[in-house]
């Protein structure tokens, strides 16, 4: 807010200070003039004499403020503006509403004509008529753009009518967002090689169904001249390939599901070489799309400093992609990292991910809590989050991993265990990952199989089980369990009982659990 604003809001300022003084002197020094209440009164009066202070403030501060019709127009804009809807869904809304405000009056229409940021914004959900007014009384002002092939189902002669408007104030856009389904969108796509676009700050494209009539060399949107470029999100878009665009994006996110192979593993690696100043970068190929796995392994010196990097998410088909990704970047320990796998089974982490050890254990140092959950393939911690729909035994290999290169390293805080108990986890593969973390707090069994969960979770409470032993397990819950639940609580609860006068077969008394609780859930 400049300081001409900041100084018509004095009244309104000086009001609402009073009135919070008012109420505060108030409750804190009643009337002298009035005569001692009764002591059993002294704090309903208390209440009246400041709710009596607040009446008369109010009604001061309404007499004195300005009315909303004798506001400047300049900070009557700025209203207007907070008004109208920032987001893309809600652009016919945008222009339906900025009309509403023209009718109020004769001084409002005046305002709203002649300021050009509130007409900084063309759609193709507006008539022609409509976008050539917006983009005259916008004058100067960068333009929000927004284009979808849907708005046009009707009549198809007008796309190209848009888009070649919109191409012709490529020079104003501050953000554009095209979502192209049909094949009309081709012309376009081509004629981004050449446009300039020097202000556009934000870019999305969604190219579903029309990526196999682009070749990928063709490409090089706006000529690598987009300066101010910081946000791009693509997808079954080619990608741009130019140092010059890319060198100073802040966010980059690449989707893809077209039968057209997606960037190789080593062509990702350069993209990233080439956004030093990059915070956020997402890829996601599923379906038909498909990452390829580069030949070549990264040596160490191939690895790409992120220094600017918070959140890294991978979302594809192939884990070896994901793996090779992962071991080709440098990620900061405060980095976010989300990934997801589908597809043929194999382990994220490996020796060429080595150097992932210093972030997991930032991650472990400074979180309060950290939750795993077994064989529905998730762990988490605070800053590094990780799912893999792979087979479980893939899943248990992964988590092995991080757990043999952190728990010695650091220490862990308490953790919440969730394992979903299924007949294709391996038990003697859970057993051995969780006598490595002793700072168990509490562990919930999920799940359908009695034996398993018996076998899982009898132990624990078993004097006789030294691998089993989890000193600080304070909470056992079962969830969903049928069948031999009741007699396993029967016997969990006795061996509770007995935990004064248990220990483990070497002369450590037995530590039980605080909490046990078997819980039945409906589906």
């Amino acid at each position: 807010m400049d300081s001409g604003t900041a100084t018509h809001m004095d009244p309104y300022i000086r009001s609402l200070t009073s009135l919070i003084e008012g109420v505060h002197n108030g409750a804190k020094k009643p009337s002298a003039s009035k005569k001692p209440n009764k002591r059993e009164r002294t704090v309903q009066d208390s209440d009246l004499m400041v709710g009596q202070r607040i009446k008369h403030h109010i009604a001061d501060m309404t007499r004195r403020r300005t009315p909303i019709h004798h506001l400047p127009n300049e900070l009557l804009a700025n209203i207007f503006a907070l008004t109208l809807p920032s987001d893309h869904d809600s652009t016919k809304y945008y222009w339906d509403h900025l009309f509403g405000l023209r009718l109020v009056s004769k001084r409002w229409n005046g305002i709203i004509h002649e300021t050009p940021s509130l007409w900084a914004q063309i759609s193709s959900e507006y008539s022609d008529r409509e976008n050539k007014t917006a983009a005259h009384r916008s004058k100067d002002c960068p333009l929000q753009v927004y284009y979808s092939d849907e708005d046009f189902y009707e009549d198809c002669s007008q796309r190209a009518v848009f888009l070649n408007f919109a191409s012709r104030l490529a020079y104003r856009w501050r953000s554009a967002e095209f979502d192209l389904y049909s094949h009309d969108a081709i012309p376009f796509l081509r004629s981004l090689v050449s446009l300039s676009a020097p202000s556009l700050e934000k870019l999305k494209i969604d190219c579903s169904g029309v990526r196999e009539d682009v070749p990928i060399g063709e490409i090089n949107i706006f000529d690598g001249g987009a300066d101010r470029l910081r946000h791009v999100d693509l997808y079954d878009f080619p990608i741009p390939w130019s140092s010059q665009l890319l060198s100073r994006l802040e966010t980059l996110k690449i989707e893809g599901s077209s039968p057209q192979p997606g960037p190789s593993t080593s062509e990702i690696t350069d993209i990233l070489r080439q956004c030093p100043e990059l915070h956020a970068f997402t890829l996601s190929y599923h379906d038909e799309g498909e990452i390829r796995v580069s030949d070549a392994t990264p040596s160490a010196a191939d690895v790409v400093p992120l220094p600017a990097l918070t959140s890294l998410t991978l979302s594809l088909d192939n884990a070896n992609a994901v793996r090779r990704i992962v071991s080709s970047v440098r990620i900061p320990a405060c980095t976010h990292f989300h990934t997801v796998c589908h597809g043929p089974a194999g382990n994220i982490f490996s020796n060429e991910a080595s150097h992932l050890a210093p972030v997991l254990i930032s991650a472990i140092q400074s979180a309060p809590e950290i939750s795993l959950k077994l064989g529905g393939s998730e762990f988490s911690l605070k800053s590094l989050q990780i799912h893999i729909s792979l087979k479980p035994d893939s899943a248990l290999e992964d988590l092995t991993w991080l757990v043999e290169h952190t728990t010695g390293l650091a220490p862990w805080p308490p953790i919440a265990a969730k394992i979903f108990c299924d007949d294709a986890l391996p038990f003697p593969q859970v057993a051995g990952l969780l006598c490595k973390m002793p700072s168990i707090t509490k562990l919930i069994l999920l799940g359908d199989s009695d034996q398993y969960i018996a076998h899982l979770s009898y132990p624990i409470l078993s004097h006789g089980i030294h691998e089993w032993f989890l000193p600080n397990l304070r909470e056992l819950r079962l969830e969903d369990c049928p069948g031999n639940s009741p007699q396993l609580l029967i016997n969990l609860s006795s061996k509770r009982q007995e935990g004064a006068g248990t220990d483990r077969g070497d002369g450590v008394p037995l530590r039980l659990p605080m909490k046990l609780e078997i819980v039945y859930l409906e589906l």
